[in-house]
């Protein structure tokens, strides 16, 4: 390894390895600034640059345009090294800062709460992180986690899950599904290894749940980590309500989880509208910002996309998307004019191709029960 390393926005001085994962080698390195993080990725395992040019991309729409608070912060993709260069965040991580003790009830809470509101912005531009466990988290303050690692994250509906780590990645995840609920799970883990110190190497059993945690944190952790995803929390808003005391039912009914806000589902439902726009119809979900980029055109009101109950079956239809309606199924995306809903569906409104790969631009999964 260089040195020094030249990008766009700084040279960067090496200063020493701090380690490696499956598929990169980390680095501390130094600029003008203060200090940096560089990863680049492993000669000898194939998909390793892809990657981390994918890792890199996840990461800049992220910190696009401010980092997210518990969410390591981009700084740039340098092509032809190939190396991530990464915020530093400083702090212990969270198994360092919790390996001689445990974590009373209240601060767990808090800290999966922090790591909850980054996994709500992962999930609300289609990314799972699949991968949260003690070691990927920083604690630059108290009770302040920083998620660092996404070096496995992938699209929702991207293709199989790569890798995982056993008793930490929810058992689906492992067999290769990809999906928020994987998430979810790996929360109530880290719940558990915050208040009991039990560090898994098989799937938690909501049974087995230590003694030590009690009322209705017990219920909440049992919940999320239920052998069927769909029984979990249905995004990660949802978990971090029920965290702070609200009552969750499990069967809500037809409803719609998009950009972690769970839209119910009646008669009809326009997605796309907004009532400061004027016109008529019901304003549900006014999508009209989505980061950076405008979804809807402006000027008069229209229907973007509608999802109608037909009989006992929900349809959605477009009704001029700029980037389409697409579901997902077989393991592709599919885009359609007028389509059926399933239990479980994963439907996204537009679709982002970065290389060979189509990812969701705006996921939603719908439930029925």
């Amino acid at each position: 390894m260089n040195r020094k390393i030249s990008g766009n926005k700084a040279t960067y001085r090496i200063i020493r390895k701090l380690g490696e994962g499956g598929f990169s080698e980390v680095f501390l390195a130094r600029d003008t600034e203060g200090l940096v993080i560089i990863k680049v990725p492993k000669k000898d395992i194939l998909i390793s640059e892809e990657l981390l040019k994918e890792e890199a991309s996840i990461l800049r729409d992220i910190s696009t345009p401010s980092p997210h608070d518990h969410i390591v912060g981009f700084i740039e993709w340098i092509p032809n090294i190939p190396a991530l260069v990464e915020e530093f965040v400083p702090g212990p991580k969270l198994d360092e800062a919790y390996s001689s003790r445990l974590a009373t009830q209240n601060d767990a809470i808090r800290l999966a709460l922090g790591v909850l509101s980054a996994l709500e912005k992962l999930h609300s531009i289609g990314v799972v992180h699949g991968d949260i466990k003690p070691d990927n988290i920083i604690l630059p303050k108290p009770l302040h986690p920083v998620l660092i690692d996404l070096g496995i994250a992938r699209g929702i509906g991207s293709g199989r899950a790569i890798a995982g780590t056993p008793g930490w990645s929810a058992p689906e995840f492992m067999r290769g599904e990809v999906s928020p609920e994987a998430d979810i799970y790996s929360v109530g883990v880290l719940l558990i290894y915050l208040i009991a110190g039990v560090d898994p190497r098989d799937p938690v059993n909501p049974n087995d749940i230590p003694k030590t945690i009690k009322g209705h944190l017990k219920n909440v952790i049992a919940r999320a980590l239920s052998l069927n995803p769909w029984e979990r929390f249905s995004s990660a808003r949802e978990m971090s309500l029920a965290l702070m005391g609200a009552s969750i039912p499990v069967n809500l009914g037809p409803r719609i989880v998009i950009q972690g806000k769970v839209v119910p589902l009646k008669d009809k439902l326009t997605i796309g509208r907004s009532r400061s726009q004027g016109g008529t119809g019901r304003a549900d979900l006014n999508l009209q910002e989505f980061g950076g980029r405008r979804l809807i055109p402006r000027g008069p009101p229209h229907s973007w996309v509608e999802v109608v109950k037909v009989g006992t079956e929900y349809w959605i239809s477009d009704r001029g998307s700029p980037g389409g309606v697409w579901i997902f199924e077989n393991g592709k995306w599919r885009r359609v004019v007028d389509s059926p809903l399933k239990h479980g569906q994963l439907f996204s409104l537009g679709i982002r191709r970065r290389g060979g790969k189509v990812l969701p631009y705006i996921p939603a999964r719908v439930y029925f029960r």
